[in-house]
């Protein structure tokens, strides 16, 4: 059964600056170096509809081969990036992020609804642990964390969310 992963966290920094934080995979790759390497992923900008191939290694030991990260959208007007994930082992990893400006700062959040079989608790879990550590490694203070079962079917071709939500 698909789960729902959310992570939400508040930074000091402008929710224009946090977006650019999101579309690098050099901010990614730096917020998870003591968890997580990402072999072959580049130290870019993400670009919309680009698919991008890795090797993870997740606590220097797990491998993740030949993961697939495809970038479906980015929206610069709603500080939006919606990316589908997938490997062997991971059916689905189908990722909305968005960044929503505050009085004090900004909220990141992160939701992703996750497939992985007979594996998926397990995913799901080190999903939550990898996020909440991924902010607290940019400084944010994670404000939301929770696992969940998600009531929608989720396919690459669905879009995990709707631009009222």
């Amino acid at each position: 059964m698909p789960t729902q992963v959310l992570v939400a966290a508040h930074y000091p920094q402008t929710a224009e600056s946090l977006f650019d934080r999101a579309r690098s995979f050099a901010d990614l790759i730096a917020a998870t170096r003591r968890i997580s390497d990402y072999e072959g992923l580049p130290e870019t900008e993400m670009e919309e509809g680009a698919t991008y191939t890795t090797n993870i290694r997740i606590l220097g030991v797990v491998r993740c081969n030949d993961y697939q990260i495809r970038v479906n959208k980015i929206c610069t007007d709603s500080l939006r990036i919606e990316t589908v994930e997938s490997n062997q082992v991971v059916r689905l990893w189908s990722h909305h992020m968005q960044i929503k400006p505050t009085g004090q700062g900004a909220l990141w959040i992160d939701r992703v609804i996750l497939d992985a079989g007979r594996m998926t608790p397990i995913v799901a879990r080190y999903a939550r642990f990898m996020y909440q550590h991924r902010h607290r490694a940019r400084g944010g203070a994670v404000t939301q964390s929770a696992l969940s079962r998600s009531s929608r079917a989720i396919t690459p071709q669905v879009p995990l969310f709707h631009p009222a939500e």
